[in-house]
């Protein structure tokens, strides 16, 4: 799965020599489908070894010998000093375009937090008063409030929303966190926005609290905790007998414990994560319910690398990411320890484990991506032939680009340069998802965005045709005033002759439309806020892709620019 330049060392003795004498960076290996390369050669950094070129050769460091994950390290290798400039010049040019949190932001959203518990712990109080509870057995009983996704992670922006996770007592029912709590929350002063959505895949509140937009899951637990056994949120022994709702919930929080606990160097996959969720946000391809990759999977590919390349500096390691996913054998999955299975534990038999030898879904998996936390999940399941396409062609072109930025050709914001969607392609399927207030958009937009892969997927079926859905949500900016609340989605839609296009084809999108418009239709709560929401789909040309979307885009690439050249302006006066 090709080949290392022969110029470059290799460490044989951390892992086998393929019969090609070069480095497979396939999946393959241990237990289901170890999803480690098969050879562990060691090439050295691309950018040590561009900048050595003209130097000569540069002495090779290489680290202790270490093990992350299922298989030996592919190099052992520490950074140079060019490596470690490089990334620091990634990391400031970076800042410019996705700076981080400010400690004062920091600072306000753990206050935030802390009032939220607060209400939370106040809420389980009156819950079991009402069930009968003495007041201070209720209070004892309590509740957890943790952090979850890319806030546990440690990567965070001004415009992050807070991924949170209640959990709560025995006592205390789903049916009451969708109720009762909600009442309890809109009562709150500093709560401005507040959408209980109960029928989604993974139930949850939305709200917002000074400010801060926070997403509340909530899990069941089966037995009590005691006061001082939060560690036991993390054993798999506390998801004994949790309704399969909580147990998905769970493992937001325990996936993202694990991620820290099973990464060579915390702070460089930070680093290394950040920039590739603002190239991935920037390419379209940030998403999971459209088929591309979601926040935990970015996550967890990151891992993956930094255990592979357990020492490399960040900008190493960003090249090595677009490197290794491009040329992965995705007949084997992405994983970051071995999969634990407790089919013989009472209590656990019925927890559905990933496992493609016994599970057919599990073999239609195209992109597989293992989340570490029993019971082991697919983060990727929504991935499609067509998203996977995507998502490969933009795997290659990052490391081609990071090339040039490695040989001092361009510079890092070339990398996470925006895919420009609305001049690349010249049709387009276009929906609106319209409401008459927050909570009614709140509600059917995420219905909406949760079966846009049905519509995908239909449309994909379509012979002489590829397409290309754009993760955006763009606002309607006031363009039509009977729909004060709604934004605008695209799917572009490409013809060629090697897919079997042919001059004066007739294609009939109508089966696939009318297939997803009755499946929007089947939305159970349509008959409550019957009158306020709306969907329209239409098919438009690139010279129809209404202003809104247009004037977004253009807005995002001058303030992109203007950023750029002062970024340069800025360098050339260091200089």
């Amino acid at each position: 799965c090709g080949g290392v330049p022969s110029s470059e060392p290799f460490l044989a003795y951390f892992g086998k020599m393929s019969s090609a004498g070069g480095t497979s960076v396939a999946g393959g290996g241990q237990g289901q489908g170890g999803s480690a390369p098969a050879l562990a050669g060691a090439p050295a950094s691309a950018g040590s070894t561009a900048a050595g070129a003209a130097a000569g050769a540069v002495p090779t460091k290489m680290g202790l010998p270490v093990k992350f994950g299922i298989t030996d390290p592919i190099s052992l290798q520490e950074p140079a000093d060019s490596d470690i400039m490089l990334s620091e010049r990634m990391m400031e040019e970076l800042e410019g375009e996705f700076p981080k949190e400010t400690p004062a932001g920091l600072a306000h959203r753990e206050e935030v937090l802390k009032e939220l518990k607060a209400v939370l712990a106040s809420w389980v109080v009156d819950v079991g008063i009402g069930q009968g509870m003495a007041e201070e057995e209720a209070r004892h009983s309590g509740c957890r409030l943790t952090t979850l996704g890319s806030y546990r992670l440690g990567v965070v922006h001004p415009w992050s929303d807070i991924d949170t996770l209640c959990v709560g007592p025995p006592h205390v029912s789903r049916e009451a966190f969708f109720t009762s709590l909600p009442e309890k929350l809109k009562q709150h002063e500093g709560i401005t926005e507040c959408v209980p959505i109960p029928d989604a895949f993974t139930p949850i509140i939305k709200l917002k609290m000074r400010s801060v937009s926070i997403d509340l899951l909530f899990a069941r637990l089966s037995k009590p905790l005691e006061d001082g056994q939060d560690d036991l949120l993390k054993e798999d022994e506390l998801l004994k007998n949790m309704d399969d709702k909580s147990v998905r919930c769970m493992n937001g929080y325990r996936v993202a414990d694990q991620i820290l606990q099973l990464v060579p160097n915390e702070e460089s996959f930070r680093q290394t994560l950040r920039f590739v969720k603002c190239w991935a946000h920037r390419r379209g391809i940030y998403s999971n319910v459209l088929g591309f990759f979601g926040g935990i999977t970015w996550a967890l590919l990151v891992a993956r690398v930094c255990q592979l390349y357990p020492y490399y500096a960040p900008s190493q390691l960003v090249n090595r990411f677009f490197r290794v996913y491009d040329q992965w054998n995705w007949s084997k999955p992405v994983m970051l320890c071995d999969i634990v299975d407790h089919q013989n534990v009472p209590g656990m038999a019925n927890m559905k484990v990933w496992n493609p030898r016994t599970n057919l879904a599990d073999r239609q998996h195209v992109m597989p991506v293992i989340t570490p936390a029993f019971p082991a999940m697919n983060s990727t399941h929504n991935v499609t032939e067509t998203t996977k396409r995507i998502l490969l062609d933009e795997f290659r072109r990052g490391y081609e680009v990071v090339k040039t930025v490695e040989m001092q050709r361009g510079s890092w914001a070339e990398v996470h340069d925006p895919f420009p969607y609305f001049t690349h392609f010249r049709h387009f399927v276009w929906l609106e998802i319209l409401a008459k207030t927050e909570e009614v958009y709140q509600k059917f937009s995420g219905w909406v965005e949760s079966k846009m892969r049905i519509l995908t997927k239909q449309l994909e079926s379509i012979g002489g045709m590829i397409i290309h859905p754009n993760p955006e949500q763009y606002a309607l900016c006031g363009s039509d005033p009977e729909w004060p609340l709604g934004c605008g989605m695209f799917i572009a839609m490409a013809f060629f002759r090697d897919q079997g296009a042919c001059v004066g084809q007739l294609v009939d999108l109508r089966p696939a439309l009318s297939q997803f418009v009755d499946v929007i239709n089947q939305w159970t709560e349509k008959e409550t806020y019957s009158g306020n929401f709306l969907l329209r789909l239409k098919r438009i040309n690139g010279l129809q892709v209404p202003a809104y979307a247009t004037d977004a885009e253009a807005d995002k690439k001058r303030r992109r620019t203007a950023r750029i050249e002062n970024a340069e302006d800025k360098a050339r006066r260091v200089r």
